[in-house]
């Protein structure tokens, strides 16, 4: 039986690839998507959201519902946008624009529309409403989660796992200490580490270990598949992204992050070095802010609250990724 998924994505570059890669597994079922500011306004990450789900054909089982178009307290605070951070949009000598995600994917309008229903009305009554456990999928900022936590917290009675791309240890981006998801709304991020549920987190340390070569876009290029171009096209995006604005290990190398957080539900082995431990946000507005604080001590002397990868098996992803994108698995 399939398992069953509600995604939450600020699609995003990254964000679309996980999309698919779940929505080409049989063992997944998405019973909705919510749309979440971060990588670009939520107007935009929700139109990106629904070409996808068309690209996929999948409009007809897939709802794509709008969440929170902002986070929940930070930007009443202007100091707490201090740090410097990482730029996510740059321009060529020609003036062309080089980013990690594009505002609008290079694919037809959507015809189809998100629900009308509030985001915390329908993930309360889909999640309470379904006969078995729902995982949740994170990719983005977790505002949604934390309002709705906060707003309906019995719905962690029937959530299996929450699985979240987001943190960092020894891996950073957007601030000296904090990765992306997490420093845009650190206090959402609190709230469900916080919230007694089983969390696994899908941190840079495991998304930057399972980067993908520029050469692996012609594999899906080679399909000959609308879903592979697509695919071929955003590896080829945020390859010229990060070699522009944030160089890896490697040269014409990115990571695929969230997709990686999708592929650990296929095979659970894809993550590797991963602590059950102590896992918590700086949310105090000073130079950690949006930082993931891991205990990465023998002996702790707090709880543990989540399982925190440090590392990834690089080929098992991307053998995930592609295979499942080809229609067909041996993993």
């Amino acid at each position: 039986m399939a398992r069953k998924i509600i995604m939450d994505v600020d699609t995003g570059s990254d964000d679309a690839c996980a999309i698919m890669l779940a929505a080409k597994s049989e063992e997944l079922e998405i019973l909705g998507i919510c749309a979440v500011n971060g990588n670009r306004t939520l107007e935009e990450t929700t139109e990106n959201t629904l070409k996808i789900v068309e690209l996929l054909g999948m409009e007809d089982k897939i709802p794509v519902i709008r969440g929170a178009s902002r986070p929940m307290v930070k930007d009443l605070l202007p100091s707490r946008a201090h740090n410097a951070q990482t730029p996510s949009v740059h321009y060529d000598e020609n003036g062309n624009e080089i980013c990690y995600h594009p505002a609008s994917f290079d694919l037809p309008a959507p015809h189809t529309k998100p629900l009308e229903k509030n985001f915390i009305t329908w993930y309360a009554d889909t999640i309470l409403g379904s006969g078995e456990p729902v995982t949740i999928v994170a990719v983005g900022p977790l505002t949604d989660l934390g309002l709705l936590f906060r707003c309906e917290p019995k719905v962690l009675e029937n959530i299996e796992e929450i699985v979240i791309m987001g943190g960092g240890h020894n891996q950073v981006n957007t601030t000296f200490a904090s990765e992306f998801n997490i420093f845009m709304d650190p206090e959402a991020a609190e709230i469900v580490l916080q919230s007694g549920a089983k969390i696994t987190m899908v941190p840079l340390d495991a998304t930057h270990a399972a980067s993908t070569y520029l050469s692996e876009a012609k594999l899906f290029r080679d399909l000959h598949t609308p879903v592979g171009d697509m695919i071929a096209e955003l590896i080829e995006i945020r390859t010229n992204a990060y070699n522009r604005l944030q160089p890896l290990w490697d040269k014409d190398l990115c990571p695929l992050h969230d997709a990686l957080a999708v592929a650990y539900l296929l095979d659970p082995r894809v993550l590797k070095h991963v602590l059950y431990t102590r896992v918590d946000v700086d949310i105090s507005g000073g130079f950690a802010d949006g930082a993931t604080i891991v205990d990465t001590r023998v002996y702790r002397n707090m709880e543990p609250n989540c399982y925190y990868a440090l590392d990834a098996d690089r080929d098992l992803f991307n053998r995930i990724f592609y295979e499942r994108i080809a229609g067909h698995k041996s993993v």
